[in-house]
Parts: structure tokens; C-alpha cells; sequence
């Protein structure tokens, strides 16, 4: 009875592959990994792994796509051991992009010149798990908000527009 159980689930239930550009591209146009990093790689898992080092500071980020499409997770650590009592901090950001709203300004305020300044708004659209503090001083928050309000670099801008055009369609953006 289990197996016929999972072979009709797994009939049933539509599979998706994630396309490691669009993570990609969403990890350049999106996050300021890229901005920065020296460059990137992509590993096995999809995942855009950004790496710095240099001047007393270990810094290591990824962008990998989440278990559902129009999910994704960044990942990034800080060693900041060049700094005496500086703390160590990890950050993970989880974006669920699915029926957001998305607005782009190009005049706003605060847009770079050759960028943009970029609102995204729904339920739950970034949660920020914070861990952070030095040797046996560890403490972790998580915060979720249904806003996001952010500048996009002019040297994002690229990746930024392709993937967003790829986003709005895949993840039904109003």
C-alpha cells in the first residue's frame, strides 16, 4: 500500500528542476554578494558561492534555490578575524518571491545613478536568521518581514533586469 501510495504522489505531484542561472542571476541582480566578492563559482547543489578574503577578514556567501520554486536562500558567514572582539556573524535570508508585488524606481531618492531602487511587498517575502557575537556569546534572531526595500547597484542592473523578467512570470508577480 505505501509504494502505490508514493508512486501516485509522485505522479501527481508536478517536478521542478531548479535552473542554476536563475539562481544565478538572481544571486547577482538581487543580493550584494557579487558587489562585494572578487567573483563566483557554481557549485554541484546550484548554489552561487561568493568568497573574499584579505585584510583580517574571512568572508563566504551562497545563493541556492529553496525546497519550491521562486524560493531562495543566501547564506553568508563573516569571520572578521583581523578585528580584535569583532564578532562573528552568520546570515541566512530566505526570499519567497511567489505572488509578491515589485515595483522598480529609477528617479527614487535613494537610487544610485545607472541603478534602481527596488520594493517588494507580500507575506513573509524575506526571513533573516542572525546569528552573531564572539566565543561562548552566541545569540541568534529571526526576523521576518513583508516588505523589502533595497538599492540595486548600477553593476547589478544586468543580471538584475534579465532575471527579474524570468521572475515575474515564473512567480505569478503582480
Amino acid at each position: 500500500m505505501k509504494k502505490i501510495l508514493l508512486l501516485a504522489l509522485s505522479l501527481t505531484t508536478p517536478a521542478f528542476a531548479h535552473d542554476p542561472l536563475l539562481t544565478e542571476g538572481f544571486a547577482e541582480g538581487f543580493t550584494f554578494h557579487s558587489v562585494f566578492a572578487k567573483g563566483h563559482r557554481i557549485d554541484k547543489d546550484g548554489a552561487t558561492v561568493y568568497a573574499q578574503n584579505g585584510e583580517g577578514n574571512t568572508h563566504i556567501s551562497a545563493v541556492r534555490p529553496g525546497a519550491v520554486p521562486c524560493v531562495f536562500i543566501s547564506s553568508s558567514l563573516n569571520l572578521n578575524e583581523g578585528t580584535a572582539g569583532a564578532p562573528i556573524v552568520m546570515l541566512e535570508d530566505t526570499y519567497d518571491l511567489r505572488n509578491i508585488s515589485f515595483a522598480v524606481d529609477r528617479k527614487h531618492q535613494f537610487a544610485p545613478p545607472g541603478g534602481a531602487y527596488l520594493t517588494m511587498k507580500g507575506p513573509g517575502v524575506l526571513c533573516r536568521v542572525s546569528t552573531g557575537g564572539s566565543a561562548g556569546k552566541l545569540t541568534r534572531t529571526v526576523e521576518c518581514e513583508d516588505s523589502i526595500e533595497v538599492t540595486i547597484e548600477p553593476q547589478m542592473m544586468p543580471a538584475f533586469t534579465a532575471t527579474s523578467a524570468r521572475l515575474k512570470a515564473l512567480c505569478n508577480w503582480k
